[in-house]
């Protein structure tokens, strides 16, 4: 990473983080739900923008992602929420043995194309709903899972850099490495001990706490490997550029996609 994009980076996080922190805090559930959900459509904006052409067909990816949040929301029983989170699980861990055999030869194949298409509106809504459902339970947890993303990204790219020299997934990210990615497994540990003592959990809690956090961020890593792919399919380095330094809001937000349903579906069985 160039330095003048480092640069632009961390300005930009060090401006955008303190208010996301307060947010995730203090902003009511009803408020922080719409503001989640304008996030949320504004990534299924750029989302559709990878995977359509027209533009009535990117606007009517974004109705459709609105569309489904409000029903979500508004008429989902609780029984089926755990439900729905389990089967978010289930899509990631899908997602992480395709792209275990991922070929170069995909891109373009019309069945992919189909699943990048389709998939967004599962992804973004039900990522949504694990949001919303976190910060009723406990406003803190919702900030704990973001700081377990952060957590993740950014020692594996210091680590990356500092010690990187095994690719982790050339052809879709070439600058990730496994160095990296024990980086970040090793921050979320040390996280994740903090995160022991700031909820206050027994031994046995404790010990299922901090591997929820490593699972969450190592599935982090597979969100952000996701988009790599439709990237790569529609031939884009960036979702966007609305953020300086860090692309567009599907670039910033796609490892939460992947880490919220996964982190709700844990707490449930921890509380």
């Amino acid at each position: 990473m160039a330095r003048s994009v480092l640069r632009s980076r961390v300005i930009a996080s060090l401006v955008l983080a303190p208010g996301m922190i307060l947010m995730l805090l203090y902003l009511p559930s009803f408020w922080l739900a719409i503001f989640i959900g304008i996030v949320s459509c504004a990534a299924a904006w750029e989302w559709a923008s990878l995977v359509e052409e027209k533009l009535v067909a990117k606007l009517f990816y974004v109705v459709v992602c609105a569309l489904l949040i409000i029903a979500a929301g508004n008429y989902l029983p609780e029984e089926h929420v755990r439900f729905l989170m389990l089967m978010g699980s289930a899509f990631w861990v899908f997602v992480l043995l395709m792209l275990t055999f991922y070929q170069p030869s995909w891109l373009g194949n019309y069945l992919l194309q189909g699943f990048l298409t389709y998939s967004g509106y599962f992804v973004i809504v039900v990522a949504w709903l694990a949001m919303v459902k976190l910060n009723q339970q406990k406003p803190s947890l919702l900030l704990f899972l973001f700081l377990i993303v952060w957590m993740a990204d950014t020692a594996a790219y210091f680590a990356g850099k500092r010690f990187g020299k095994n690719k982790l997934a050339e052809q879709l990210s070439p600058g990730k490495t496994r160095e990296g990615l024990l980086g970040a497994v090793i921050g979320t540990f040390i996280l994740s001990l903090a995160g022991v003592w700031w909820f206050e959990l027994n031994i046995m809690q404790s010990v299922y706490f901090v591997l929820l956090c490593v699972l969450t961020a190592l599935i982090s890593v597979v969100g952000d490997l996701f988009e790599s792919l439709l990237k790569r399919n529609a031939g884009a380095k960036d979702s966007g550029s609305l953020i300086p330094g860090h692309g567009g809001v599907l670039d910033r937000i796609d490892s939460i996609l992947a880490a919220a349903p996964g982190f709700v579906l844990g707490m449930y069985w921890l509380y």
